[in-house]
């Protein structure tokens, strides 16, 4: 296993350590929340855009041995600002380095100058309000963390990271029905692991709002919708073992969140699919509830709820949940 990978490991249990050493005293809730958020958003996070072997191929480009440690890339980076401050890239694994090496104070400090270059990068301004929350000595987003976080809800609704930061900001602020709310969109979005492990947090800050739990996963109730998703035969060299493949049901003017939704990872086409109130992500607003749904499917080759380049998507169909009968989408565009 290479030295990066092992910081990578070592990273989501520092984020750990300091949600419980550094909270847990003043916020359960916080430190079980940070426990489980900061390294699902860490796994990946600080090297989803600069990557070790980006590191590498920059420290070639520049004719310097590729760092052993991460000590020795922020040392690389920093000469690398220092011949070029213009160098965004540089700016920005700088300050996912002092992340990870839990520098907050230099990484919301480098966030800020990357941000302030990129100020259209979405992705990267959620990062900027963690490093935000982390240097903060209340432990709490500040307004121009909530306001990152807000713009990148408005460029991306399904930004699963900033909907996490989001809940959790609202039950800092004692608006626990709303985090619930929030954390509820984002069920239907994560792997089971990670639903499993938020559907914990979620009953505990509904049991603090006098709520009542979610439903145990897998009850079902109300309606149950048969769907058989197939694929054009022209695109079926597009599909893939291992592709994620998305089933939703939204109201019958495709507006708001799904009403169910399943994760499904592809083993092959055609694939049974049953959606029922033990699909709907939120407490309101069921399968159950609804007189008439939109039914659609989406092949993701990232596994991303957002549709992306290379999905593809069938579709949509009306369906009257009084009279619904089996449903076959077929996947039929490719997304560009």
């Amino acid at each position: 296993m290479s030295q990066f990978v092992l910081l990578a490991a070592l990273l989501a249990l520092l984020a750990i350590a300091f949600a419980i050493s550094a909270l847990w005293q003043n916020s359960r809730r916080l430190a079980l929340a940070l426990a489980i958020g900061l390294p699902l958003a860490a796994a990946g996070l600080y090297y989803l855009k600069g990557t070790p072997e980006t590191l590498k191929s920059d420290a070639l480009a520049h004719r310097q041995a590729p760092p052993k440690s991460m000590g020795e890339a922020v040392a690389q980076l920093q000469a690398r600002l220092t011949a070029n401050p213009n160098d965004v890239e540089a700016q920005v694994l700088l300050a996912r380095a002092y992340m990870a090496l839990e520098k907050f104070d230099l990484a919301r400090d480098a966030y800020a100058k990357a941000t302030a270059a990129q100020p259209d990068d979405t992705d990267l301004g959620v990062e900027y309000a963690e490093a935000l929350l982390r240097a903060s000595s209340d432990h709490r987003f500040p307004p121009n963390a909530v306001a990152l976080l807000d713009k990148a809800i408005a460029a991306n609704p399904q930004n699963q990271r900033a909907l996490f930061f989001i809940g959790l900001n609202q039950m800092l602020s004692n608006q626990l029905k709303e985090a619930a709310a929030t954390w509820e969109s984002l069920l239907p979005m994560l792997q089971p692991a990670a639903a499993a492990s938020l559907r914990l947090e979620i009953n505990a800050v509904r049991a603090a709002a006098k709520m009542p739990p979610l439903p145990e996963a897998g009850a079902t109730s109300g309606p149950a919708l048969a769907i058989t998703v197939q694929i054009d035969p022209t695109l079926a060299n597009l599909a893939a073992p291992g592709d994620t493949v998305f089933v939703f049901a939204r109201r019958a003017d495709g507006s708001g969140p799904p009403v169910a939704a399943k994760r499904i990872a592809l083993d092959k086409l055609p694939l049974q699919v049953s959606l029922s109130d033990a699909d709907s992500p939120m407490p309101a607003g069921k399968l159950s509830e609804q007189k008439t749904v939109q039914v659609m499917a989406r092949l993701s080759k990232s596994g991303n709820a957002q549709a992306a380049s290379g999905d593809v998507e069938a579709d949509p169909i009306t369906v009257n949940l009084a009279d619904a009968k089996s449903i076959t989408l077929t996947l039929t565009r490719s997304v560009p």
